[in-house]
Parts: structure tokens; sequence; C-alpha cells
């Protein structure tokens, strides 16, 4: 088992990704202990911070020019090149890993192409695009290249955590790496995330790379940084590390909004008791608003703001980030209007038809975009209440596991949109007495210090299943009973119905994270050097056959059996072990006879 001297994260957001770490040291069991290290500073960032821009400049041939807030200041910088085609501007790329068939309540699964495709090919010119809000390519490729856009910018931030590290005299056979991953996320999607880190250089074999659900290490950020939990009475406050606390972890992010929930068993460590669900409901979602609704009705049409984003991408970048700034101060009780000076390359522009329109809408005011309080609320009202619908269905499954003696729940705001009092007057509102809302400190950088904590130690213990799942089998036909359509008469004149659902764990089932489950199989023929079983996935927790209603085949596993081919038929059972309670599903085989493991590989479909 590997065992790292050094343990390092990297926080992959929509819009925003970080890296940071920390030494390990013998017998450091109190993680409040610990020194993370982190790069608050990037190239060309307006202010510190601990996260650099999810972007990337690329040239013709898809080779990176620049990536972050560089790639950002070199396109706004160099227009004439970009209009030329020879650089192409890919931001918020992270989402474009895009949408599946299955879903949980409330989340858009999300779906991509895994081959690894040459990022930024063609010859688009560099524009602001109306659905990013960043300069970005026209004629942007979809989901096909964006493995591969993941990978080259996943690089570029390996590579500056790498050189941070090992500047610090530490090798690079020392580290243990995280990813970080949405929660609701499929299967498909973390495989893929899997490997475009294999693809950005970064080491895979087992122990050296870890996936980390964002809201679950959130959790554990808040517990390690001593989030204060008041009982009902005021007196005796506990924390989240206590045994039996409760509580629900709320990721806001840009791009989605994340809902995972836990309680501690009797030794401190969680247990997740709801089920994952969340969607796009990020604080991209206001931006967009603010631009393709408020801004067109503001400046006269969709035309007039197109034209100012191809004349003043820099001028018009620099008014929807005062809005970003803007909306994080924004209360539930606003009475003043929010004023968003008017940059003055569009100021310049203005003529006077503008202006009087601007004039008419804002009662006098021509040279600030003025936002009144009704009308903020508006755009809020884009995103929170279905943020608020997932927090309640949420709760109410978190009530089901209730005790007489069960604790408080609470609900932790974390990520960036956390930060918005108006967001977190909202939650406190519908939830009044039946849950307490608490926010750690930095609740921005939760999930990339969290995500450092859970691959020093995970806290955690057990997960819910999502999906029932299991493998197409062939078990013995049962006349009356299983369909005729289904049965397969082997070499030996055994009758077999092979269409049975083999299950290993039923849908909402709790599975400790270090738990295997374990079922026998035999090939069929005595041809067979190796069998794929289909892998499925239900709602139903106890299908009977692969084509009932709602089961789906979600991927495959392959298992090589030259090695038993010396033993007689009936001796040539292999055990297949599988593993639910971690980040990833795992798959691996086992000789019965020999207890020797085979080679085995597991792969997700696309469409799940």
């Amino acid at each position: 088992m590997f065992e790292p001297r050094v343990v390092a994260a990297i926080d992959f957001g929509t819009h925003g990704t970080g890296f940071a770490w920390c030494v390990v040291e013998d017998g450091n069991s109190d993680p409040r202990k610990r020194q993370i290290n982190y790069c608050n500073r990037w190239e060309a960032q307006p202010v510190a911070c601990a996260k650099n821009l999810s972007a990337l400049l690329l040239d013709h041939q898809g080779d990176v020019l620049a990536w972050g807030f560089e790639a950002r200041r070199r396109c706004l910088t160099t227009r004439a090149e970009a209009a030329s085609g020879q650089m192409r501007y890919h931001a918020g790329f992270k989402m474009n890993l895009a949408t599946g068939s299955r879903r949980t309540q409330g989340e858009a699964a999300l779906e991509a192409d895994s081959d690894g495709l040459e990022a930024g090919g063609g010859s688009a010119g560099v524009a602001l695009d109306s659905e990013d809000r960043q300069p970005r390519a026209n004629g942007l490729p979809g989901d096909s290249v964006t493995p591969g856009l993941i990978a080259a910018y996943v690089q570029q931030v390996y590579a500056r955590a790498l050189e941070q590290i090992t500047a610090s005299g530490y090798d690079e056979d020392d580290i243990r790496w995280c990813l970080t991953v949405p929660a609701i996320w499929s299967d498909y999607q973390k495989m893929v995330m899997r490997d475009v880190a294999k693809n950005a250089g970064m080491p895979t074999e087992d122990g050296r790379l870890m996936l980390a659900l964002e809201p679950e290490a959130a959790a554990h950020h808040a517990r390690v940084c001593g989030v204060s939990v008041a009982s009902p009475d005021g007196n005796n406050p506990t924390d989240l590390m206590t045994a039996g606390a409760r509580f629900m972890v709320v990721d806001c992010g840009g791009g989605t909004v994340d809902i995972t929930a836990y309680e501690n068993d009797p030794s401190g460590r969680m247990v997740e008791i709801g089920r994952v669900s969340g969607g796009r409901l990020g604080s991209d979602y206001l931006n967009r608003t603010f631009e393709d609704q408020f801004l067109v009705s503001r400046f006269g049409g969709a035309e007039v703001l197109q034209d100012l984003r191809e004349r003043f991408p820099e001028a018009l970048l620099d008014l929807t980030d005062a809005w970003e700034r803007a909306k994080l101060h924004i209360r539930m009780d606003q009475h003043d209007p929010i004023y968003l000076n008017i940059p003055a390359a569009i100021d310049r522009h203005l003529g006077g038809p503008m202006r009087r329109r601007l004039a008419r809408q804002q009662n006098g005011t021509n040279d600030a975009i003025v936002i009144t309080a009704d009308e903020a609320r508006a755009l809020f009202d884009n995103v929170v209440p279905d943020v608020l619908d997932l927090i309640d269905d949420q709760l109410t499954e978190m009530y089901k596991t209730r005790t007489e003696d069960s604790q408080r729940e609470v609900v932790l705001l974390v990520g960036g949109f956390s930060t918005s009092p108006y967001l977190q007057q909202a939650v406190k509102d519908r939830l009044g007495a039946r849950a307490a809302v608490l926010i750690p400190p930095d609740p921005n950088v939760a999930v990339l210090f969290g995500a450092v904590h859970f691959c020093y130690e995970p806290h955690t213990r057990a997960r819910r299943s999502r999906f029932t799942y299991g493998v197409n089998t062939c078990m013995p036909f049962e006349s009356g009973t299983d369909p005729e359509a289904s049965k397969y008469t082997s070499s030996a004149e055994v009758e077999l119905c092979n269409t049975r659902f083999s299950v290993f764990v039923s849908a909402g089932d709790t599975v400790d994270s270090d738990q295997e489950i374990t079922h026998v199989y035999f090939p069929v023929e005595g041809t067979q050097t190796g069998v794929s079983f289909d892998l499925y996935a239900t709602a139903d927790p106890d299908p009977r056959y692969v084509t009932d209603k709602g089961c789906d085949e979600v991927g495959s596993i392959d298992v090589d059996l030259k090695r038993v081919m010396r033993f007689a038929l009936n001796d040539r059972g292999i055990k297949l072990h599988m593993r639910f309670g971690e980040t990833e599903v795992m798959a691996r085989a086992v000789v019965m006879q020999t207890g020797e493991e085979v080679e085995t590989s597991l792969r997700f479909h696309s469409n799940y």
C-alpha cells in the first residue's frame, strides 16, 4: 500500500480551480493541527485568491498558449490575432462534460465523449459569448473535445502544484493526489475524470490518485475547522465531529448546486443518510440572466449587446465582473439600488438615443447601470427557489432516518455562492426551526481544503447507493416463470435463463466504504477464455430480469479466464468482488481454486 509523505488536492471548478497540500506527519491524528499550503496568488489575477480561472488559450494547432487569468488577459489584449483565427479561448468547459440519461432528483446528469480528442482544432476567432459570459471561441466544439480541454488544463495546474511541492524538498513519488468531482456526476463522468488525470500526466496507480465528491470534501473541512452547532436551548454546543451529528452539505458553486447528507456514527465517522441531489443552479446562472435579460433590456436589444461584446470585450467584462462582486452583497431586505459604473469605453460609445433610454428606465441616471432592489430580487428568483426546493427534499429524506434520540439537523452552506447574504437568508427563512443553518469560515475554499483532509484521512465510513447495481447472468431456467425468449440451452444441454439480474447492491442501501460484495460465477461453456459481464443499474430495489422496465445497461466488466483453463469446467469458478461505498465503483475477480487475482476491467458507458 502506497504511503505518501505529502497529500495534494486539485479542486477543478466550473470557473475557478485551486490546489492545496500538506505534509503527512506520523502521529498527527488531530486534523485541526495540519498546516495546509496553497497558492493564493496567480499570474494576471486581479486579487489574491486561492483559485485561478478555469480557462485555456490555445493556438490553431491546439497547443496551450496560456491558462487561467493569464489566458483571459492575453485573449483580451491580442484581439487582432484572435480575430484571424490564430488562437481559441475556452472557459467554463467543465460543465460541458454534458447531459446523460440518468438523473438523480433535480440533477442534470452529465455525459462526455472520453476519447480525449485534440482540443481546440479549427479556426474560429475569439469573441465574447453570451452563454459563458467570457471570451471564447465562436463555434466552440462541444462535448467531443471536452476531455481534451480538461486534460490540457489539469496538466497546467498539476505542473504548477508539482513545482511548488518539489521546491519544498519533496519528491514527485512522495505525493498522493486528490481531484474533486461533483456528487451529481455519474459513474461514467468519474471514469472520464480519471482518464483525464492520466492523460494530464498524473499518477493513477492504486493509492496515488483519489477522487473526492465536492460536498463531501466540504464536510471534511467544516468538521476540521470547528464549526459549532448550538443546541435548541442554547447550551452545550457541539461540533460536526460529534457522534450522532446530522448535517446536510449544500455546495453552491458557479456551475452547480450539489447536496449530500450525513450522520456521524458512534466513532464520529460520516455515514451518508440522504440521496445525492443537485443541478445546474449555481451563481453562474444569475450572471447569465443579468446579461441576457437585464443588460439586453438596458442597452436596447440583443443586437446592441452583441455589438458591445465585439467592440469592447474588456469593458463589458469589467461590467459583468462588477455585477459578480455586487451580487454577493445583495440582501433579501435590500432597499437601496445597486449602481454599476459604465466602463469608459462603453460610455463614450453610447449615443443620444441609448442615453435617453437608460434615463427613462433608471429615473434619470444614464452614466451607470442601476439595479433596483426589486430587480435584484427578480434576478435571484431565477435560481434560489429551485435551490430551496432541493434543500427541502433532502431534509425530508433525512427525516426518514430519524429516531427519538436523533440530534437536530444542520444545513451547511459552502461554495462561493454560499457567501451571498440573500441566499443565506432565503435558506434560513425557508427552514425556520426545522434545522440550523451554518456557514463555515472561507466557504469558497471549503471544497479545496476539505479535499486535502479527505486525501490525508477520509472521515467517510459509508455511503448510500444511488441505484440498484448488478450484472446480467445465466441462472437455471424456471418453466412457467421465466420467459421462453430468455431460454438458453448450453452445449452440455443445461437450460438457462440468460436475462437474470444478479443484484450486488440495492438502491438506498448503506454500504461501508471498505465493504466488498462478492458473488461467485462459473463460465457456461468450456471454450470461454474470458467473460464480459454487462453491468446494469435501476431504481427498482429488487429486479428479476435485466429486461425489466427501468433497467439500463451502464457498463461492462471484463474478466480474463485464461488462467483457469487448465481446470475442469466445474472448477473454473471466479469470485467477482465489487465495492460501492467509495467515490468510484470498483471491481476485481479472483480464481476460486487458487485464490489468485485475474485481470479485470470495469468501464462505464457514455449514455449513463
